[in-house]
């Protein structure tokens, strides 16, 4: 959906910014937290959801899943 895609694309520009994963996760789970509200985005606070954008984000194991 458009908004996951929003999601993944602004937390690709952190990383690229600052280099650092916890912060991009942080901020994708935020979004993605505040798009589950939205009927149409209900998907987002799935764990499968959430698995494949920490999937996409983080390469450091040391980064932890549940924030």
């Amino acid at each position: 959906s458009r908004g996951l895609g929003d999601v993944y694309k602004r937390q690709q520009e952190l990383i690229k910014l600052d280099g650092d994963e916890l912060n991009a996760w942080q901020f994708a789970y935020r979004e993605l937290q505040q798009l589950g509200y939205a009927d149409e985005f209900g998907e987002a606070t799935d764990t499968a959801v959430r698995e494949e954008v920490y999937d996409a984000i983080v390469t450091d194991e040391r980064v932890p899943f549940y924030i």
